[in-house]
């Protein structure tokens, strides 16, 4: 079906446009077929500047021809795209985005989201491909699995060692409890024995009888009086045992939090590191024509390098025509 924001047999567009711009092709045309068909396509096509066009692939092929004239391949995982233009030419498998200019002298400008790290490079017209690289990640990524199992084991050690705390009640919780405490305590306390004759003496008499009861409750709430004014006194020092409580809580939820965190973690990198694996086997059997440049720098410290590890495998994984991480794609399910 034909697009109208590309022009097919896009080879000999970019040829002619180079040459008509004084630039010498030399090898180019040889170059982007090999690089076609090491893809899986049939074509090339070039972009129209139109607004609504936007390129989003991998980085397979560039070439500087003058100081202002370079070309650029994407692979947007549908088709093969070519430009050529005033372009930073960005490295090769390279996640970018390539975005229409306008008002300009340059007509496309590239952005570079992703690039292969760990110290490999990547080409696509070429065929002399390496293959101990592979090896040299997967063992990276075991030794960081290995890493993390000893890091697991060391916090489940450190678990056993946390000593439970329960968390207090709230402070305000507290003082109504003992205020509570106070008023049942003294209210309790009931009549006393020159009370309690008063009221045999009183009998019948009901005023008397009341004098007595009026007399009696005054007494227990100028006690209760006494005993909050006593409680009152101590509550710095209540407050300052309750913080004290917070603060042995407080340092327990944190070794809790921090052998939960660290654990989760682990495991998460544990995991990344497994899903790495099976996409390298996958990216093996794709025989892609990677270099290991320096990837000594990884293998001294593997888990110092774990996320460059994981976004490279991502990458050469993603970079993958889309035919060959199907059976990655089912495995994992």
């Amino acid at each position: 079906m034909a697009n109208a924001r590309f022009q097919t047999n896009g080879v000999d567009l970019l040829i002619d446009g180079l040459s008509a711009a004084g630039e010498t092709p030399g090898d180019i045309r040889e170059r982007l077929w090999q690089v076609a068909w090491a893809r899986g396509y049939q074509d090339v096509v070039v972009p129209i500047q139109v607004p609504d066009v936007k390129i989003e692939g991998f980085c397979v092929l560039t070439q500087q021809f003058s100081k202002r004239r370079a070309m650029v391949c994407v692979d947007d995982g549908e088709q093969l795209i070519g430009i050529v233009d005033d372009l930073e030419t960005p490295a090769l498998g390279s996640k970018v985005r390539v975005l229409p200019l306008y008002g300009t002298s340059s007509h496309w400008t590239s952005k570079t989201l992703a690039s292969l790290g760990c110290g490999l490079s990547i080409r696509f017209d070429d065929d002399h491909p390496e293959s101990g690289w592979v090896d040299r990640l997967k063992a990276c990524l075991q030794a960081i699995r290995e890493n993390e199992l000893g890091v697991r084991r060391q916090i489940d050690v450190d678990r056993r060692n946390i000593v439970f705390v329960l968390p207090p009640q709230p402070f305000r919780v507290e003082m109504e409890k003992a205020d509570k405490e106070i008023r049942d305590r003294v209210t309790g306390g009931g009549y006393t024995e020159d009370e309690l004759k008063a009221l045999a003496k009183a009998k019948n008499n009901q005023s008397e009888a009341d004098k007595v009861v009026a007399r009696r409750n005054q007494r227990l709430i100028d006690a209760y009086r006494e005993e909050v004014v006593s409680f009152r006194a101590q509550i710095p020092e209540l407050r300052a045992e309750y913080d004290k409580k917070m603060d042995e809580y407080s340092e327990y939820r944190q070794q809790v939090d921090r052998c939960n965190e660290v654990d989760g973690a682990s495991r998460a990198i544990t995991d990344a590191t497994l899903e790495a694996t099976r996409r390298l086997d996958q990216i093996e059997q794709a025989v892609l024509n990677v270099r290991a440049t320096d990837l000594d720098r990884v293998e001294e410290n593997p888990r110092r390098y774990v996320s460059e590890i994981i976004q490279t495998v991502d990458l050469l994984f993603e970079l993958l025509p889309k035919r060959l991480q199907k059976p990655a794609a089912s495995s994992a399910k």
